[in-house]
């Protein structure tokens, strides 16, 4: 059975974690760009929001779904299958779930440019924090 609390405790943090990118986004690309710190901040907000969201969509298919994920990327695939969000959410943060795999494994690699672009993308951690409100509620 799904863990509802264990679930929206995730919640929050992945909400206070897209607070935080927001207000490094606020800033805006130049000043993101110039800036090692704001850089440094956002990938470890990145890292720790998506982690949220792997987090979560493991919790929700370790329940609900009859297949495994083999990967955190695949995790969302399943979550799609299992109507609790919708594929093309799912294929945007399968692409979320790699960034979070450069972020902490191939840190080397890291393009600010690549970063920014994602802070840009935090709407999609927050459909995917309605539609797992939704399905908690349902």
């Amino acid at each position: 059975m799904v863990d509802p609390e264990a679930v929206r405790r995730r919640l929050r943090e992945l909400d206070r974690r897209v607070s935080r990118l927001r207000a490094i986004h606020g800033a805006g690309r130049e000043a993101f760009l110039a800036d090692e710190g704001f850089q440094a901040q956002a990938e470890r907000h990145l890292q720790l929001a998506t982690q949220a969201a792997i987090d979560i969509a493991n919790h929700i298919v370790a329940e609900d779904s009859p297949e495994t994920p083999e990967d955190y990327a695949s995790t969302f695939t399943l979550l799609a299958g299992i109507g609790v969000i919708r594929e093309d959410l799912a294929r945007r943060l399968r692409l979320a779930a790699g960034l979070r795999n450069i972020l902490v494994h191939a840190y080397l690699d890291v393009d600010p440019a690549m970063v920014w672009d994602s802070v840009g993308r935090i709407s999609d951690l927050d459909e995917f924090a309605a539609a797992v409100e939704s399905y908690l509620g349902s």
